[in-house]
């Protein structure tokens, strides 16, 4: 059976951290990684499988409003349903810090995020055209 845990960022992650990030997303940045241990605002939880972690979500809490940046799961764990074990913990947390209302912007070719965000009830509110080069930013916003 595994042990499945939702934590805080700690120094001890911020490589592993770094290294789904470049392997999801092509890059990453070790110092603005490492800044959100400290960040009242700014905060990255991670998803830790038997003390390995498998994914991480990022965002912004500025009261009333939260924004995700990034969601992310290691490829060997995707498909098990971990992103939904981040997203309902982040929910929770904006619950719990009175925040009214989430924004996220996702890439419209993106599929498997745009039906996880509609899952938990984000509505898309906007798009900008062309802004992943030929791909457009589906923004949307969940009202708690």
């Amino acid at each position: 059976m595994n042990d499945i845990n939702v934590f805080e960022l700690t120094k001890n992650e911020v490589l592993d951290v770094l290294e789904i990030e470049k392997n999801i997303f092509g890059s990453g940045d070790f110092e603005k990684i490492s800044n959100t241990i400290t960040d009242a605002n700014h905060h990255y939880n991670i998803l830790k499988i038997n003390e390995s972690v498998a994914g991480f979500i990022e965002y912004v809490i500025l009261q009333p409003e939260a924004e995700i940046y990034n969601i992310a799961i290691k490829n060997e764990f995707r498909g098990n349903g971990y992103s939904k074990i981040l997203m309902s913990y982040f929910i929770e947390k904006c619950k719990n810090s009175h925040c009214e209302t989430i924004y996220l912007e996702v890439n419209n070719i993106n599929h498997v995020a745009i039906n996880l965000y509609e899952n938990y009830g984000f509505k898309e509110y906007s798009i900008r055209k062309n802004y992943y080069g030929d791909n457009d930013a589906i923004l949307m916003k969940k009202v708690l």
